[in-house]
C-alpha cells in the first residue's frame, strides 16, 4: 500500500507551482479525486505558498514526524494522524 505522501505526490504531479494550500486541495481533487486521507493531509498543512512539490512533501513528512512513537500527533489533534504504511 502506498503512503499518503506518495499518493499526494501522484495527485499533485501535474500542478504548476508556486501555489497556496487551497489550490493544492483543488488540484488534488481535480486529479482523479484524491482519497480523503490525502485531501486531509494537504488541508492540515500550514497556510502559505508552496514553491514546489518537494516543499509540499516536506510539509507532509514534517507533520507525520511530529507524532509520538504510537502514531499520535504531539498536538493532541487525533484528526491529523495519518497511516503512512
Amino acid at each position: 500500500m502506498s503512503s499518503v505522501t506518495d499518493r499526494a505526490r501522484e495527485a499533485l504531479s501535474d500542478t504548476e507551482f508556486p501555489v497556496d494550500r487551497n489550490t493544492l486541495i483543488v488540484r488534488a481533487t481535480q486529479h482523479g479525486g484524491a482519497a480523503d486521507d490525502v485531501l486531509h493531509a494537504i488541508a492540515v498543512l500550514p497556510e502559505g505558498t508552496y514553491g514546489s512539490l518537494d516543499d509540499v512533501v516536506a510539509g507532509l513528512d514534517a507533520d507525520h514526524e511530529q507524532g509520538d512513537d504510537q502514531g499520535e500527533p504531539t498536538s493532541g489533534r487525533p484528526d491529523i494522524v495519518r497511516d503512512d504504511d
